[in-house]
């Protein structure tokens, strides 16, 4: 059994992610302790609980200390079945971090699997669903993963009521240090139970900004809503309205965030492929804007389940 000290580095809900997916796929049980101790909630919250429950769903392990509040975690992984799943969140909690919790999981699964996700599409802190659909999904389908999502519709906070759908089919991953870029950018404004004059103002920055491909969407939801992503090939950055924030300052941050992005990938990018980086046959390469704490954090835990090298440079990553 490994055992993952919570609390290190960056010290966040990833760490309990990242741990989980690669003890069911390597078959190693861990013990995770001091799970977000430095946070302001510390220990495990509802969207890490339904990502460590799913995860106990997906490979038939025993899991001990699965609750809220829960800063210590032992789970001791099964066989990986495939199939259908369905998990709700039961709050705005990410649909997004979930997923990708299990997706690596289920591409060393036995058989097709579709799962459905309930909760929050569009919310703080996470990739939102745009992002995933248009940035994350391509990169990881260039190292021969093979899986489709689709929106049935979105959720914000508080009440979420999102749900995501993905289609996850049995996957051999490569390694990969081809990524394609692109000079065109792209965004999606999204717009729930408020007025169209704010996408509308939100749309004239993003034309000012040179943007020309602007797309709106308009849904009902169980919350207000208001988000914008803008991407451009294998980068993307996310911006969330909330009360008292003006339209142009969240359309204007959107856009800020993007020109920050150097290399073939983001910097959130380069996070979420570092798993499957580790899995892949052969050596995986990228460039981004800057290696995070959260990126060395993630880095350290992968290290404990696999004997990849793991090299980085100033803005370089090459796992082999």
């Amino acid at each position: 059994m490994i055992e993952i000290d919570g609390s290190y580095g960056e010290g966040g809900g990833q760490i309990v992610r990242s741990s989980l997916a690669l003890s069911a796929i390597t078959s190693i049980p861990i013990k995770i302790i001091n799970i977000r101790a430095g946070r302001e909630k510390p220990g495990l919250r509802p969207q890490h609980l339904t990502a460590v429950n799913s995860v106990r769903k997906v490979c038939r392990g025993t899991l001990e200390g699965a609750e809220v509040g829960s800063k210590e975690l032992v789970f001791t992984p099964g066989k990986i079945v495939g199939g259908k799943y369905s998990l709700d969140i039961g709050t705005a909690g990410s649909t997004i971090l979930v997923a990708q919790t299990i997706i690596p999981i289920l591409f060393t699964a036995d058989k097709k699997s579709r799962v459905k996700i309930t909760g929050g599409t569009h919310v703080m802190k996470s990739p939102c669903y745009d992002y995933f659909e248009n940035v994350f999904l391509p990169a990881i389908r260039l190292m021969d993963a093979k899986i489709e999502s689709r929106m049935i519709k979105p959720g914000f906070y508080p009440k979420g009521g999102g749900q995501v759908e993905l289609e996850i089919e049995p996957s051999k991953i490569k390694g990969n240090s081809e990524w394609p870029e692109e000079s065109e950018i792209h965004s999606i404004i999204r717009l729930s139970n408020l007025p169209l004059s704010i996408a509308m103002r939100e749309k004239k920055i993003l034309l000012n900004n040179g943007i020309e491909d602007v797309k709106i969407r308009e849904e009902k939801t169980f919350s207000p809503g208001n988000a914008i992503t803008v991407y451009s090939g294998l980068k993307g950055s996310y911006s969330l309205g909330k009360i008292g924030k003006r339209a142009e300052t969240v359309a204007q941050e959107a856009v800020d965030e993007l020109k920050t992005e150097t290399g073939n990938v983001d910097r959130y990018l380069a996070d979420q492929l570092l798993i499957y980086a580790a899995m892949a046959e052969g050596e995986t390469s990228f460039s981004t804007s800057k290696i995070t704490e959260h990126f060395k954090t993630n880095s350290e835990v992968i290290k404990k389940f696999h004997k990849r090298k793991i090299e980085t440079g100033e803005n370089s990553v090459r796992v082999i």
